[in-house]
């Protein structure tokens, strides 16, 4: 397979960018991480100064990575030398992927109310059942593979109440064109997402931020309520509020602030 290298920087660690929530399809082994998207491989190895990938193909996970943003860059624009600060230090490493929006919908239905080794689970069967066989691995299935089988086949590999979610965004998406979604304003495509079966307003911002990567977004869940515990506001207006304060940086910050209090359980927000 394809090789490269890439070096370690502050603003770059491959085990915060995995294990921050954004995506499931990973295994952890002693000195690196096996990485799965769509039809593709990676192997990465933590070489101590650096990581060395070997791939199935080397501009797909460059891209996915996402080397092209200029994460120092953003760190220092929203730094407030407080929570956000704090937040920062601690997962500066992480990189928001780029992750094929399809895989998103999906995924992130299944995260809901769930925890991440049963999510892990549910999608690797999945892939399992109705993926390509690449050798070794599966891919995700195709959205006409999804849409085919029906709730009762979701249901048997563990996605509970969320199989009908899973059945019928399926079958809405086999006749959706997502590049024409994709010049939707973030707002409209919002709409757009929520109008699916089980999609409510978090998961719909999960999707724009992770799979169609808008950067204006605050997704609030359990733990950034935990972080703006002192806010009375309910989810929509409190992701609102943040999404004026932080603007284009948003959904950066939301995954900093996110990760700091998940992993250490500070109370560090202000409002």
């Amino acid at each position: 397979m394809p090789k490269f290298e890439v070096e370690k920087t502050d603003c770059f660690n491959l085990g915060q960018t995995l294990n921050c929530g954004q995506v499931f399809r990973f295994k952890e082994f002693d000195g690196g991480y096996d990485m799965y998207a769509l039809n593709h491989f990676a192997h990465a190895v933590d070489r101590g100064g650096y990581y060395a990938f070997e791939c199935d193909d080397v501009d797909f996970f460059k891209t996915y990575l996402d080397f092209d943003t200029d994460y120092a860059k953003i760190q220092a624009e929203v730094a407030d030398g407080g929570f956000v600060s704090k937040a920062i230090e601690f997962g500066k490493g992480i990189h928001i992927l780029r992750q094929d929006a399809h895989e998103t919908v999906f995924s992130f239905l299944i995260s809901q109310n769930n925890h991440i080794p049963r999510i892990k689970g549910i999608i690797e069967r999945m892939c399992k059942g109705l993926g390509k066989d690449m050798g070794g691995y599966f891919a995700f299935p195709t959205v006409e593979a999804l849409a085919s089988v029906g709730e009762d086949y979701f249901a048997s590999i563990g996605a509970g109440y969320r199989a009908s979610y899973l059945d019928r965004t399926a079958k809405t998406l086999v006749e959706a064109d997502f590049d024409s979604w994709n010049k939707l304003d973030t707002s409209s495509l919002r709409s757009r997402l929520m109008s699916l079966h089980g999609v409510g307003r978090k998961v719909a911002d999960c999707i724009l931020l992770f799979g169609f990567n808008r950067f204006d977004v605050f997704p609030v869940d359990t733990w950034i309520k935990k972080v703006f515990k002192q806010s009375e506001l309910p989810a929509e207006k409190l992701s609102l509020r943040l999404v004026e304060k932080y603007g284009e940086y948003a959904g950066f910050v939301q995954q900093w602030v996110f990760y700091y209090k998940r992993e250490l359980g500070d109370d560090i927000g202000s409002f």
